[in-house]
């Protein structure tokens, strides 16, 4: 009985270690990552956009791959080519905006768009990297500032 409870013990540890990696791990991959050349900056200077490889610590097969389509089923057996995330800020004040999710941007990635006054989110292709300031709209600063 006493060498049951013991494998139990060893068997519930490993659960709650496994269980406390998986949120540690998401915050790492994005928190460690880094940049990938130099950030890109909109037309009119409201916004920069900058790449980031992300920190993973298993190979990329063990990465779940999204599609930017989120009625597109995830690829739980990936090839990955470049994985990378968007990072988007503000250029005139460095506020951060928004991240993407991770993609392989040989796959998904495409030219950057910077919003429109339909539609006002930065995104890169059907990637989407996060909203556009109130103020500046499709890059397009406001009247008087």
């Amino acid at each position: 009985m006493k060498k049951l409870s013991r494998r139990g013990s060893l068997t519930l540890g490993a659960v709650v270690l496994g269980a406390s990696l998986w949120p540690a791990s998401q915050w790492w991959e994005k928190g460690l990552a880094t940049a990938r050349g130099a950030p890109r900056i909109s037309p009119n200077g409201c916004y920069r956009v900058q790449v980031f490889r992300p920190f993973w610590v298993l190979p990329g097969r063990f990465h779940t791959q999204y599609h930017p389509d989120p009625e597109q089923a995830p690829n739980e057996n990936p090839h990955w080519e470049l994985p990378a995330f968007f990072r988007l800020y503000d250029q005139r004040n460095g506020q951060w905006l928004g991240d993407s999710q991770i993609y392989d941007l040989v796959v998904d990635g495409g030219p950057l768009q910077w919003g429109m006054k339909g539609d006002p989110r930065v995104s890169a292709a059907m990637i989407d990297i996060g909203p556009n300031a109130p103020d500046c709209i499709g890059d397009q600063p406001a009247k008087g500032r």
